[in-house]
């Protein structure tokens, strides 16, 4: 995938990945280097400039659903491999796991990359940020046969049931990303990779990923999380 940058930024993007101009993006995305920091834009002005800041990720509430599905796991070494805009991510290693990230889209590679540059420089988000690895990969090739206690899937869901408009970052990221992968061959993936539990999460009323029944699910107020042993 090709990723349009507008700047010039200390460190390079992905080196998997050409650079070119904005107006060359045809209407999709673009990158923007400005005041220390990069911005996804939007060509089309659907939304603004968007960044990621891991600090600001530090203002989320103890009363989370998604640890509770980690219970009797501390210290559990974990992939995210659906990592996104790493707010859950974040949020696992507020509580003390250690996780690996991984995400295949280079725009957002690039900014989970130099959000966790800032994190590691930053002394309120240092200790957690320290606890993440970011990888650029596709999961559904690379995750390593039994190389962690637990694999966390967030797939894109393809339908929105309801009409209210989704928040920007999501947003970006459903167009960013959309649903073009294959979810049986990512969840068969994460089970040979996790020796412990497999964790996604769906919406509520979502049917099982890739239609293959969990051994239990948590429920959340708008989502849940199906545990596969």
């Amino acid at each position: 995938m090709t990723l349009y940058l507008l700047g010039d930024p200390p460190d390079p993007p992905p080196a998997a990945c050409r650079i070119h101009y904005p107006e060359e993006a045809a209407g999709g995305y673009y990158l923007l280097w400005q005041e220390g920091r990069y911005h996804l834009c939007d060509c089309g002005q659907r939304h603004p400039p968007l960044g990621l800041d891991f600090s600001s990720y530090l203002k989320r509430s103890g009363s989370e659903t998604l640890p509770k599905t980690l219970r009797g796991m501390t210290g559990a070494q974990v992939a995210d491999a659906t990592a996104g805009w790493g707010k859950d991510a974040w949020l696992l290693a507020s509580r003390g796991f250690t996780l690996t990230l991984y995400e295949q889209n280079p725009y957002l590679h690039t900014l989970l990359a130099a959000a966790l540059t800032d994190a590691r420089d930053n002394p309120k988000t240092a200790a957690i940020a320290a606890r993440l690895t970011l990888v650029y990969a596709d999961a559904a090739t690379a995750l390593p046969p039994q190389g962690f206690d637990a694999v966390y899937l967030d797939p894109m869901y393809p339908e929105r049931r309801k009409s209210a408009k989704v928040k920007k970052h999501m947003q970006a990221l459903q167009q960013l990303i959309g649903h073009d992968g294959d979810d049986a061959a990512l969840l068969a993936r994460a089970r040979l990779a996790a020796t412990r539990r497999v964790i996604v999460k769906r919406p509520q009323h979502a049917p099982p990923l890739a239609g293959a029944a969990p051994d239990y699910h948590i429920d959340g107020p708008n989502t849940r999380y199906d545990i596969y042993s």
